[in-house]
């Protein structure tokens, strides 16, 4: 009867952890498809659900000594990982990802198997069993693995990458990454407004001399520039310039912000009154230079974001790949440093749930005569 109980206490733990194991790797899996404005609370439910799986399986490896229930449980515990990270979006995975997650899998199936001999070991062999330092002592181990499967899902699931496999990086990244280097920007652009558009950029760069839009053919200003508008004057001269040559427009747009949006709102203007044949001719010669289809609607944001994404995208695909590994490195040591800690945290909540197994008569302890020999003259 006491075997059989036994038994029974030993597959609802098990079961139990298998659910916990399918409630993470779904949430992980559903972290992974990036979904625009869900990664944050994504986030949250996975590492959630990771950290109660964790919890509950130190204490399951710790409490269940049946191996055949640990060698059946486990497999499907860890295993389950391929039915929700072997296709996406009810694609097949590519041969490289696949052959990963099988190897990684076994293995975590392993390490799931040999810390549970040595937490048995453990517990049968010490005078007096401490769970919260045994368990203290197996959890770095797990958690290596787990964040080597991690960084591994992050690699084949770049964030950047879209179904094609090739990187996609979307305006807003850019807006945020462009961000901190405004000022290194403004030193080739001096007005940086990543809602401009295509035409309007034309026009500030070619009132400015830039040469984004020149071409081999020299043509005329789409719109008259051959003096500053009126009510750029009329604010220079109540700052008490006179002559433009007193001092240098790209510094005082830069350092200005109230001239710089004066400025760009007289840009807008010139836009509207621009030629159209020769805007067709100066976004040509852009679109030339840059490689890229434009129309004079497109606002600049889009228009570098696919710039930034047809240069990255010429890298021949095995390059690329190669430089995606150091992301993923950079993550499983931001990642091991974590799992320091929470090795500590996971241990004494694995210890909480252990006394409230005590309490709650799950197991119980029970004294063994031991003999001892020693060596005496």
């Amino acid at each position: 009867m006491a075997d059989k109980t036994k038994i029974i206490k030993s597959s609802c733990l098990s079961f139990f952890c298998f659910l916990l194991a399918v409630l993470f790797w779904y949430l992980l899996s559903k972290f992974f498809l990036w979904q625009e404005g869900e990664v944050l609370l994504d986030l949250i439910y996975a590492f959630a659900s990771f950290s109660v799986f964790i919890v509950f399986s130190l204490v399951y490896l710790t409490l269940i000594d049946n191996r055949k229930i640990i060698l059946i449980s486990s497999f499907f515990i860890t295993f389950s990982f391929l039915f929700f990270f072997l296709r996406t979006e009810g694609k097949w995975e590519n041969k490289v990802a696949i052959i990963c997650y099988v190897a990684l899998t076994f293995v975590l199936f392993l390490i799931f198997n040999s810390t549970n001999r040595n937490l048995i070991y453990e517990r049968k062999n010490s005078i007096i069993f401490h769970p919260g330092k045994t368990i203290l002592k197996a959890a770095p181990v797990i958690m290596v693995i787990f964040a080597v499967l991690l960084s591994v899902i992050f690699y084949f699931n770049f964030p950047l990458k879209n179904k094609q496999g090739d990187i996609e990086v979307k305006e807003e990244y850019i807006e945020k990454i462009s961000k901190p280097f405004e000022g290194l920007i403004n030193k080739y652009i001096p007005i940086y407004d990543l809602d401009m558009t295509a035409d309007e950029f034309i026009v500030l760069s070619t009132f400015l001399g830039l040469p984004f839009a020149q071409g081999e053919e020299e043509l005329k200003p789409p719109a008259d520039m051959e003096k500053l508008p009126e009510e750029i004057m009329r604010y220079l001269e109540d700052k008490g310039i006179y002559n433009l040559e007193e001092i240098n427009l790209f510094e005082y747009l830069r350092e200005d912000e109230e001239f710089r949006n004066l400025f760009m709102n007289e840009i807008k203007k010139l836009a509207e009154e621009a030629s159209p044949y020769l805007m067709d001719k100066y976004r040509k010669n852009l679109s030339e230079n840059w490689g890229l289809e434009l129309d004079s609607e497109d606002r600049m944001g889009q228009i570098f974001a696919r710039f930034v994404n047809s240069k990255i995208n010429e890298i021949p695909k095995k390059t690329r790949d190669l430089f995606l590994i150091f992301p993923s490195i950079a993550l499983f040591g931001i990642l091991q440093i974590a799992f320091i800690i929470l090795s500590f945290v996971y241990s004494f909540f694995s210890w909480a749930v252990f006394m409230i197994f005590y309490k709650a008569k799950f197991y119980h302890y029970k004294k063994i005569a031991v003999e001892k020999e020693e060596i005496e003259l």
